[in-house]
């Protein structure tokens, strides 16, 4: 058996020979085969993925009953690095988190759908707690998912298809979690945690500070955006303050299970033959939360759309997401449906979360490639480094296109009104 490593600095030694017959094991359903090698490759370039080292393991095999055809399988290993700084990783306990989801909230929900087929996410295979917190899955490439463009955003095709299967994973989510409460407790807390905040230094909080402080940089130079860089402020003042009120829900309002990291590139799309995406799965469940839908409704609008598709589509992406959650709640006979008003009225309490993730979260993620290559979470400890990024992401054309409307329609909305703030 030969394991073989293809441009990976440093090899995986707790991926050994065990724990991939293991990982077959459980995805096979059998126990009778040999491996004869495996190869592995980086599953994400540098740059695209900034909490885990993500592989694809290409794995030859043979049953020990036909040892005259070898077979092969794909599969994607993630793994959480142990990097120091990054306490915002142990304050959200992902590992256990996304365990929880993969390992019992998943296999429920599909399970709700099961006449439909519907499949929200990739199976989970194995898990490793030490000496890395490590995670094996279904490789989704095999049925011919693949990743969107992040630097471009998503055109009104894919923001439709994303409404649709969002609608129906907090259906399924509503239903599952209001039957069994005890799995909520799980997901207390997504990407923005009281925890996470009282760290005054905090590698989390330093780099959405600086993106802040980025952002005002920019927008003061630019005329008719005076009063708005003067709220902005206001905002950064309180900086603390106001991203907690961003995530603030109510605990007898309609919440449901939000992905909570819901953009471009945490979602993999199957085309037809005309290349329109006709279905999509969604992986990464890390930052995960119980709470009210406006959260991944407004993170997903501001990280992950072409700004034409947020200027022309905002309402209409709002009533296919709508349309799909009544549905599917209906289906799954829970007749505790929200009106339309009262989901927009959820989108519209958390335009504040969408105005953190335009300016904390869409600039790193709408970074070009040749800007991005360098970047990771070791790289970023660097105060200069860090300094250097925030520039070239916030000298960005679309960045600048965007914000120059976001901001004014976040105005608009009054969310940086002086009673708000």
């Amino acid at each position: 058996m030969s394991i073989v490593y293809i441009n990976i600095l440093e090899q995986p030694a707790h991926l050994d020979l065990q724990f991939l017959q293991d990982v077959l094991e459980n995805a096979l359903y059998i126990t009778d085969f040999y491996i004869k090698s495996a190869v592995f490759t980086m599953g994400s370039n540098v740059g695209e993925n900034y909490c885990s080292q993500i592989y694809r393991v290409k794995i030859a095999y043979e049953l020990i009953t036909d040892q005259e055809n070898i077979k092969e399988i794909s599969i994607i290993i993630k793994s959480i690095p142990l990097i120091d700084g990054i306490d915002f990783l142990v304050d959200l306990n992902v590992f256990h988190k996304e365990y929880i989801f993969y390992k019992y909230v998943l296999p429920r929900m599909e399970m709700l759908f099961r006449r439909e087929n519907v499949k929200f996410a990739p199976r989970l295979y194995k898990t490793l707690k030490r000496p890395l917190q490590t995670l094996a899955f279904e490789d989704l490439t095999r049925l011919k998912y693949v990743l969107a463009s992040r630097e471009k955003g998503l055109d009104e095709l894919h923001a439709r298809l994303v409404m649709k299967k969002l609608g129906e994973f907090h259906a399924a989510s509503r239903v599952l979690l209001n039957n069994a409460p005890e799995f909520q407790t799980c997901f207390k807390s997504g990407m923005i945690s009281e925890l996470s905040l009282k760290r005054d230094n905090g590698m989390l909080m330093r780099f959405f500070g600086g993106s802040l402080m980025s952002l005002i940089e920019l927008i003061e130079k630019w005329p008719d955006y005076e009063e708005i860089t003067k709220k902005i402020k206001k905002y950064a003042a309180n900086f603390k303050e106001n991203l907690l009120r961003s995530i603030a829900s109510s605990r007898n309002g309609f919440n449901v299970l939000n992905h909570g990291d819901l953009w471009v590139n945490n979602m993999l799309f199957q085309y037809n033959e005309l290349r329109e995406p006709v279905d999509i799965n969604l992986v990464d469940f890390q930052m995960s939360v119980w709470s009210s839908p406006g959260i991944d409704i407004n993170y997903f609008f501001y990280t992950s759309l072409e700004l034409n598709v947020l200027q022309t589509e905002y309402e209409n992406l709002i009533k296919e997401y709508y349309q799909s959650l009544n549905h599917s709640l209906r289906k799954l006979n829970h007749f505790e449906s929200p009106t339309y008003q009262q989901i927009r009225d959820e989108v519209r309490k958390h335009a504040l979360y969408g105005f953190f993730a335009n300016y904390g979260v869409f600039p790193t993620i709408s970074m070009e490639k040749q800007y991005s290559i360098d970047s990771s979470l070791e790289s970023f400890k660097n105060d200069d480094f860090a300094q250097q990024k925030l520039k070239q992401m916030f000298s960005s054309a679309r960045l600048q296109q965007t914000v120059r409307y976001t901001l004014k329609q976040f105005d608009q909305m009054g969310i940086f009104d002086s009673q708000n703030i």
